[in-house]
Order: C-alpha cells, then structure tokens, then sequence
C-alpha cells in the first residue's frame, strides 16, 4: 500500500529504486515516502521529480511519519 524508502543504502540507491518502481505498471502508483539525511533542496525536488511523494528529513518525529502514512493511505 506505502513504501518508506530511504536515499541511501548499500548497494543501490532510494533515487536508483524510485526509477526502476515507476517503470512497472505493477509498482508505479505505490506511493512512496524518501526518508533520508539529505536536507537540501535540490535533492528534495530530485526525490520528488523521480517519484516520491513526500520527502521526510532525518531526524524525523515517529508522530511525523505516522501522520504522513495516515495523510497518504486515508
């Protein structure tokens, strides 16, 4: 229903992963959440060109993200 991904991890990125959900027609529409320590502003508007959603900034409230995972599947 929801993916929580984050930018960077081994071995592929987040970016890398949104590229290749949205090429599926099986996976293109799950709305994804980017949760990640990159807080600048061209890599929040190259989260959300690639397919994210909303961009979560480490270190993030638990209360925040529930909000947002509630906001998105509501």
């Amino acid at each position: 229903d929801l993916i929580l991904l984050d930018w960077m991890m081994p071995g592929i990125s987040g970016i890398d992963v949104l590229k290749i959900l949205h090429q599926d027609r099986q996976t293109a529409d799950i709305p994804v959440i980017m949760l990640t320590a990159k807080a600048q502003q061209k890599e929040r508007e190259l989260g959300l060109s690639v397919g994210a959603r909303t961009y979560l900034v480490k270190p993030f409230s638990p209360l925040e993200l529930m909000a947002m995972v509630q906001e998105m599947l509501g």
